[in-house]
């Protein structure tokens, strides 16, 4: 049974992000371009732009990081068209690395954020719906969340090929509510990139956003961001959902 404050508030769903989120796949992909971009330069070594580009863009698709990746790097020539694409190539690639490497299940599993795993756990037990809205396509998202076993505790999961427009514009999160059949007015979204967030923001739905050590500085130097629901500190994560759920319901 629900417990009496989910059942009495106005919040009835939380939707979060994946990546970087419930677990650090940002750092270990960022891991994983700059092993590609360093074999693709003839370096044979990690190229650590590549990590430094990744971290300002934290929270872009795959598309944008690697059409970024190419320009700023010029590897155009080391790469060749898939479905007429150059980003595609490079796409399966940087996949073909990371599934070997930085995403094998241990790997997940030593790099997962407790703190958000625990706040969904914590929902769902108490009547809340739960679902993951990810600029990551569903297939690798269900293989990440089969890893962390939260798949089977989620209501539903809307991936990067459900939506035309990606983060930071609101359509995934549009597209989850309405899936969920709940109002923006209704819903507490868990994010850790500016990007994401104001994804979320534009949505109308409320936000926190949960930084990570990844995604800080960014999330830092976004004035946009109203501070009173940005975590730094995920001790403070279970008081900052307390007082938005609150603040929600008494207004």
């Amino acid at each position: 049974m629900p417990d009496k404050t989910a059942a009495n508030s106005r919040i009835s769903a939380f939707i979060f992000d994946l990546d970087g989120t419930l677990v650090e796949t940002e750092r270990l992909k960022a891991r994983s371009y700059a092993n590609v971009v360093g074999g693709l330069t003839g370096a044979n070594s990690p190229d650590h732009r590549a990590i430094e580009l990744y971290e300002r863009i934290v929270g872009s698709t795959d598309e944008m990081v690697c059409r970024q990746m190419i320009d700023e790097f010029g590897i155009a020539e080391a790469l060749e068209p898939v479905d007429g694409e150059l980003w595609k190539h490079l796409h399966q690639i940087r996949m073909d690395e990371y599934r070997e490497n930085d995403g094998l299940p241990e790997r997940l599993m030593a790099n997962v954020y407790q703190h958000n795993i625990d706040l969904l756990r914590g929902q769902k037990a108490i009547g809340r719906t739960v679902s993951v809205a990810t600029s990551s396509f569903s297939d690798e998202s269900k293989r990440v969340l089969d890893v962390l076993g939260l798949r089977v505790l989620l209501d539903d999961i809307v991936g990067r090929e459900f939506v035309k427009n990606p983060k930071p514009d609101p359509e995934i999160y549009l597209l989850a509510m309405a899936r969920l059949g709940v109002e923006p007015e209704r819903v507490i979204i868990i994010e850790d990139s500016p990007i994401g967030t104001q994804a979320a923001i534009a949505s109308g739905a409320a936000w926190i956003c949960v930084s990570t050590p990844f995604s800080r500085v960014a999330v830092e130097t976004t004035s946009s961001l109203d501070p009173q629901w940005v975590v730094h500190d995920p001790a403070k994560l279970s008081e900052t959902v307390k007082r938005r759920i609150e603040f929600i319901d008494q207004n």
